[in-house]
């Protein structure tokens, strides 16, 4: 499909079966793009379709100050255009370019299967992790690094368990307290939106946490595991400090792999662009994926010269 007609849908008007079809049948499909997440992620988001939601773009918007913006929600990693059908640069650039006029500012991140170069685009290459679960557990613990090996046999020593826990309300109360100081910018109504997404992915077998505990029962380390399109995704990661000394994230991670090695399943570490966090997803074998992030700045000269 070289010439998409694309067309602005409203959230009114968007056929969520039609929709979650596509995203489901997506060669890039993420859990992210599903109507039931962006509804509760977000407080508004409409959308770019083409044919009979054949291909389909999410634009999460808001209105400040008078500007309309598209913006990338919190614990959204990736959106951008997503279709069954193989998608080239020169669909991406259309449905970009279709963003329209009346948000004046864009800022989102496109999925694995987005690239543009047109230069009139303003891009940044962005990094996450993937390790494929198909192999056996053994074979996968092959790849691990030695200091992933030695870190494991600390968590072991340490005398430290992990558990499956059904417990949204303490899940978001140790990922707010531990990343508080990390993540400042993530506000109470961004939790709240998140733990949504939690009790509606446990509810429905779509995600499931994991927890390591101490001797005296204490959480040390949190991952939420949510699921979509044969991949797993690593989200809202957090450890105390006992937790970092006594290494149980490598545990815990070692326990999901454990768990799900075998199967048709890719493991998405989400991210990162830090390198001490991208040396710690690759000491288990992840290998690096690349996606882009669009900025778009459609505001008068003069404001912009303002906002510098």
């Amino acid at each position: 499909m070289s010439n998409p007609e694309i067309r602005f849908v409203t959230h009114s008007e968007i056929d969520k079966r039609k929709w979650d079809s596509c995203i489901e049948q997506s060669l890039y499909g993420v859990a992210y793009a599903y109507s039931w997440y962006l509804d509760q992620i977000c407080t508004h988001w409409d959308a770019l379709v083409a044919g009979d939601y054949l291909f389909v773009m999410p634009l999460v918007n808001k209105r400040k100050f008078g500007i309309s913006y598209v913006y990338q929600p919190f614990f959204t990693q990736q959106l951008g255009v997503f279709s069954p059908q193989s998608i080239n640069e020169t669909i991406v650039e259309q449905f970009v370019n279709a963003i329209p006029e009346r948000f004046r500012l864009a800022d989102l991140n496109l999925n694995l299967g987005n690239r543009i170069k047109n230069p009139q685009f303003h891009t940044r290459e962005n990094t996450t992790y993937h390790l494929s679960l198909n192999s056996g557990f053994q074979e996968i613990q092959l790849a691990y690094n030695t200091n992933t090996k030695r870190n494991i046999q600390k968590a072991i020593q340490n005398k430290i368990t992990v558990l499956h826990s059904e417990d949204a309300d303490r899940f978001i109360a140790f990922t707010q307290t531990n990343l508080a100081s990390k993540a400042p910018e993530v506000k109470q109504s961004h939790y709240t939106a998140f733990e949504e997404i939690i009790r509606h992915a446990l509810a429905n077998r779509l995600g499931e946490i994991y927890v390591v505990t101490n001797e005296r029962g204490a959480w040390l380390s949190a991952v939420f595991f949510l699921r979509s399109n044969r991949k797993c995704i690593y989200l809202a990661a957090s450890s105390t400090q006992e937790g970092f000394e006594k290494s149980a994230m490598f545990l815990l991670i070692d326990r999901f792999i454990q768990e799900n090695a075998g199967n048709n399943l890719t493991l998405d570490f989400e991210g990162s662009n830090i390198q001490g966090v991208a040396r710690f997803y690759a000491g288990f074998g992840a290998s690096p994926q690349n996606y882009l992030s669009v900025h778009i700045n459609r505001l008068p000269r003069i404001i912009r010269l303002l906002k510098k």
